[in-house]
């Protein structure tokens, strides 16, 4: 191991035997992530024990009553999801919830999400449908909160109304059963979890319920006032040891929430780890023994062709999720939402080879709208130097301005508007770079958008063509004064460790796995290696990428670069040696696994 790293740490004087016999390496590693000591334990046990009760949440304890009322008078339920990769996964998995205690008792069972037309939220198109199909109780999942005069109007309609969502709180919200952490009043102790955790919350809520009415304790059927204070006193972990069945049912519903989770780009710290790190251990077993209610998912995840031995949070975040959200993307969410429903193997793996052909298209539709951008920034340079990038072209394709948000905020460092025409009207994407509150900025100019919401890190919105040229003034007048709430430096991130070629070896990987699952404000730790001298260069992609080794490293360690080939090819035939920056990670491909250091930057 290379001096750079042990300069200036003196190992002798730890204790490192006190957390596991941690090398000093990963007592690096941990304390350059974690600096409070007190937080290890969480972090390198995340355990189902710590979850917190889901009778925290504010209003779940009444919605497991209202949704055992309607089932019992096998009333009409309507679910309503949005159509990211979250309000997928968190409606099916209620959806196949709804089918196996409503539906198959001979209840009434609808589920739908946004698609091609509807804008985000309670758009009229979808008030429209809510109020064709008439049913008793509504449940909204990852929207709604906003949606003040709709869910009022719905109501006064006689639709009884939840909303599951995590969005930001609004001033004031709608006569419904708000279950969202985010709410001022709520006691739950995470505020950062997503649609999909909570749809998991409510379903082992349910479960709860019905076990301590089958052991004579207090249960939602007897409708005591004060229901939700017994519930909330209660030790879950008390059943979950006791009731084994409980553990079960709770680890199976952890893989939906483990996806939405990582694609919502949910910190994975706390709650967030527990799941995530539980989550990818169930879905490997849904790959190993394809259960009857994740026949959707099994064929997904095969035709994926992910490892059942070892799947990760990458796995995730790049496999899984983005083949979700392509059918969300393409105006097509009926295809992932029929996946996961399926039934039938058949159709499962039909439905499966549809989505994955949807995500080819939104492969090609990205790339065509990059070099787009790429050509509209040629033609006006000056707008690459303002402090909010802002893109708008009539020829810009629809569904994937998220996606070129994110790509143009790594490019230019700075927070980022992309709009493309849509049905007669925008929809844009907004992504922040580093701190910034980009709903604050939505708020500023709301009066010009047709609907808009989102997370504090990414939004979306719609507005009228007429007002884009005048979106735009606006946010440039507002820069500054929303700038100033955020530090916006465009400092470089630091590596953790310096090596030198012979010092990166599978050991090194191998010791960084104590921070898996890596996930939002949990990287792949960023490490440097110093004077290298290149071998064996060799681009693929049309010259796009390229894999090559290095000088004095292990044959083990395959290097390779995405999307800046030729930059590097030119760079090494100025230098004689360089400096890397980049991250290791476990490469699957052809049942064969490899490890290789991704170069992210490079210097002299």
């Amino acid at each position: 191991m290379s001096e750079s790293f042990l300069h200036g740490i003196d190992y002798t004087s730890l204790k490192i035997s006190e957390y596991g016999n941690l090398t000093p390496f990963q007592f690096h590693l941990l304390k350059s992530r974690i600096p409070d000591k007190k937080d290890w334990d969480l972090f390198l046990s995340p355990d189902l024990k710590n979850l917190p009760s889901p009778f925290l949440l504010p209003d779940l304890t009444e919605s497991i009553q209202i949704i055992k009322s309607h089932i019992r008078k096998k009333n009409h339920i309507l679910l309503f999801g949005d159509r990211d990769t979250d309000g997928i996964s968190s409606t099916t998995q209620l959806g196949i919830f709804f089918r196996e205690v409503h539906e198959a008792n001979g209840g009434k069972l609808t589920i739908k999400t946004s698609s091609a037309n509807d804008d985000y939220g309670l758009c009229p198109s979808v008030v429209n449908f809510i109020k064709a199909q008439a049913p008793d109780l509504l449940i909204t999942l990852d929207f709604g909160t906003s949606n003040y005069d709709e869910i009022n109007d719905l109501a006064s309609g006689g639709i009884e109304v939840i909303v599951l969502d995590h969005h930001e709180i609004p001033i004031k919200f709608p006569k419904c059963k708000l279950v969202n952490p985010k709410r001022e009043d709520s006691i739950y102790p995470e505020k950062k979890i997503c649609t999909s955790t909570l749809a998991m919350k409510l379903i082992f809520a349910y479960h709860l319920d019905e076990t301590f009415k089958n052991n004579g304790i207090a249960s939602s059927d007897s409708l005591f006032p004060n229901l939700e204070e017994i519930y909330r006193k209660l030790d879950i972990n008390e059943y979950l040891n006791k009731y084994p069945e409980l553990q079960e049912k709770l680890k199976s519903l952890l893989d939906l929430s483990s996806i939405g989770t990582i694609t919502d780009m949910m910190p994975l710290f706390g709650e967030n780890r527990i799941i995530v790190k539980h989550g990818i251990e169930t879905l490997g077993k849904v790959l190993k023994t394809k259960p009857e209610n994740r026949k959707g998912l099994y064929s997904l995840m095969s035709s994926l062709k992910l490892n059942s031995e070892k799947i990760t949070s990458k796995d995730l975040g790049w496999g899984i999720g983005p083949a979700l959200n392509a059918a969300g993307r393409m105006g097509k969410t009926e295809v992932a939402v029929n996946l996961l429903l399926a039934g039938d193997s058949a159709k499962a793996e039909l439905a499966a080879r549809d989505l994955l052909q949807l995500n080819t298209e939104r492969k090609e539709r990205t790339k065509r709208n990059l070099y787009k951008v790429e050509e509209y920034f040629k033609r006006k340079p000056e707008r690459t130097s303002e402090k909010i990038i802002f893109c708008y072209e009539p020829d810009m394709e629809p569904g994937v301005s998220g996606i070129v948000a994110t790509k143009l905020v790594e490019t230019y460092k700075r927070p980022t508007i992309f709009i493309t025409p849509d049905h007669g009207h925008g929809r844009g994407s907004i992504r922040s770079y580093e701190n910034e509150n980009v709903l604050e900025l939505l708020n500023m100019v709301s009066d010009l958008l047709i609907h808009f919401g989102g997370h504090k890190e990414a939004g979306g919105f719609s507005i009228e063509l007429k007002n884009i040229s005048i979106l735009e003034q606006r946010l440039k007048s507002a820069a500054d004064d929303w700038l100033k709430q955020e530090s916006t430096s465009l400092v470089q991130e630091q590596s953790i460790v310096s090596f030198k070629p012979s010092d990166l070896t599978e050991k090194i990987f191998n010791q960084i796995q104590i921070l898996q699952p890596f996930g939002q404000e949990n990287p792949e730790p960023l490490f440097s290696i110093t004077k290298v001298t290149i071998i064996n260069f060799k681009p693929m992609s049309d010259g796009q990428h390229a894999r090559f080794q290095i000088l004095g490293a292990s044959s083990k360690i395959k290097f390779i670069i995405w999307n800046r080939a030729s930059e590097l090819e030119s760079f090494i035939s100025k230098a004689s040696s360089i400096d890397l920056f980049g991250h290791l990670e476990e490469n699957f491909f052809n049942n064969s696994t490899t490890i290789q250091f991704v170069v992210t930057a490079f210097q002299s």
